[in-house]
């Protein structure tokens, strides 16, 4: 199991063309990712790149929606933030206006409310240009006051054409480098994340496309042994759904690739139950049907007998949808 941990860049939405602008963006979207082994997204000059990643395969997938920050439950603790995404377990507040902000959001039990927001990006924001802003944020844990205070810097490197695992071709896409550190403080000690991530964007979805993270920490407890950690991934979008109205939550669970001629692989985050996933036409017949075991995390279905068309999947376990899309 890969330990996520989102950089505050690789959620952040944008509009492309010539330059970042604000992005285009409602509650009520939905996307799925996938994660793998880390791979290295080079350049060879500032534009008329060509990043080919279809040889990447998934490990994990999870899934996240994006809501209205003013009407969710932690609406209040958030007062500057419009929009709230969701991945089930965990929210994150974000506001886009002329910049993209972060605010904070739930670790587990915890409410994390920045007092200073983590702007990772200005707009309109250009190939060449740089941008870096200072974070703070104060809140508690059993008892324990935690002081953070973080810092990001962004750049737009690069542009060019990017191919996903699946064979998904996009072109007009931007190449972002950022570097995010951030320190937690107690008097017990101090921990200290670097994050390096590189993220690949385009002008036609909300949330980038694909990225590549390292992450590395340090553990310096007073009295104690430091200790220190590094780990790196990469994320890519699987699917992106701008809204249907029968899927009223979001599977945790992603499927490539979509659209599918001949067969289906199901991938889940958890394999700890049986699950069935139901395979359901447009006018609610099941059409298909296959289960996953006990630790099974991954599931192939030939889907070459279905129709040509849109079908909803769904979970047995989590009765959650997502959009799957048949083109022989």
């Amino acid at each position: 199991m890969i330990r996520y941990i989102a950089p505050i860049l690789l959620f952040l939405p944008v509009a492309l063309s010539a330059q970042l602008m604000s992005p285009p963006i409602e509650a009520g979207e939905s996307t799925i990712r996938m994660l793998g082994a880390y791979a290295v997204i080079e350049d060879t000059g500032t534009s008329n790149q060509n990043w080919d990643f279809s040889a990447l395969m998934p490990e994990q997938s999870f899934g996240f929606s994006i809501g209205d920050a003013p009407s969710s439950s932690l609406g209040k603790s958030f007062p500057n933030a419009t929009f709230v995404i969701d991945n089930g377990d965990e929210q994150t507040f974000y506001s886009f206006d002329e910049n993209a902000a972060y605010h904070g959001g739930t670790d587990g039990t915890l409410v994390v409310a920045y007092s200073d927001p983590a702007v990772a990006l200005p707009y309109p924001f250009s190939i060449g240009e740089t941008w870096e802003d200072t974070y703070a944020a104060e809140y508690g844990a059993a008892g324990i006051v935690i002081y953070r205070t973080g810092s990001i810097t962004s750049e737009c490197l690069s542009s060019g054409t990017l191919t996903l695992p699946g064979g998904q071709v996009f072109e007009d896409v931007y190449h972002i480098h950022s570097t995010e550190v951030f320190l937690d403080s107690t008097f017990a000690g101090t921990l200290e994340f670097t994050l390096e991530s590189d993220g690949l964007f385009s002008s036609d979805y909300g949330f980038a496309l694909g990225g590549a993270v390292q992450v590395s920490t340090y553990d310096v407890p007073v009295g104690g042994t430091p200790v220190s950690n590094s780990y790196d991934y990469s994320i890519w979008m699987d699917s992106y759904v701008l809204g249907i109205e029968d899927v009223t939550s979001l599977p945790t669970w992603g499927m490539m690739p979509n659209p599918a001629s001949d067969a289906v692989t199901f991938f889940r985050s958890t394999g700890l139950s049986a699950e069935t996933i139901e395979v359901v036409s447009m006018d609610g017949m099941l059409v298909m049907q296959s289960q996953f075991t006990f630790g099974q995390p991954s599931l192939n279905v030939d889907v070459s007998g279905l129709a040509e068309g849109v079908y909803l999947v769904r979970s047995s376990r989590t009765e959650q949808a997502q959009r799957l899309v048949i083109a022989h």
